[in-house]
């Protein structure tokens, strides 16, 4: 388990240093971290929970995703595809994967909660770097990702792959 973790961690330093030095990222980089992830929480919550919690992420990604095809086609007045100017491939793929360790609850509050630091990142360094409009997003999503791992690793109680966390906080 040990290992697969490291792995992982791995995949996701590789993937943000590449969005934030290339901005671009390996295509093959998303599949191998999602079969990665999908083996851990396989390892953790047996294959039952890691399908439905999978399965929920994705219905959620896929909403997302139509409103925002929805807003643009719209905005613009035809039909157009968000991933041509304003959403990478990298980062609809990023978003995919991470559901295969995420609980669906911990998938939508990583999901709120890294765009808006992402959101943040990005009007302050717009402030210094003007002549780049492209926005790291699933770079700085995977960093993000990477440290709430790591958290998630040394603290007890705290599981990402898991709600009861989120509910006992609640109570």
């Amino acid at each position: 388990m040990i290992l697969l973790q490291i792995l992982i961690l791995g995949f996701l330093a590789f993937i943000c240093y590449q969005d934030l030095i290339y901005r671009a990222v390996y295509w093959w980089c998303f599949p191998a971290l999602a079969i990665l992830m999908f083996m851990l929480k396989y390892h953790v919550a047996g294959i039952q929970q890691t399908l439905t919690d999978a399965g929920y992420g994705l219905l959620f990604l896929i909403a997302q995703l139509f409103i925002l095809w929805i807003y643009f086609s719209a905005k613009h007045k035809k039909i157009i595809n968000i991933t041509d100017n304003y959403l990478g491939w990298g980062d609809v793929l990023f978003l995919i994967a991470i559901p295969f360790y995420l609980s669906p609850v911990n998938y939508v509050l990583f999901y709120i909660v890294s765009l808006i630091l992402v959101l943040l990142y990005a009007l302050t360094t717009a402030k210094i770097v003007t002549n780049n409009k492209h926005i790291p997003l699933a770079g700085l999503q995977a960093a993000l990702l990477g440290i709430a791992m790591i958290i998630d690793y040394v603290t007890p109680g705290l599981t990402l792959y898991d709600d009861g966390w989120l509910y006992f906080l609640i109570n």
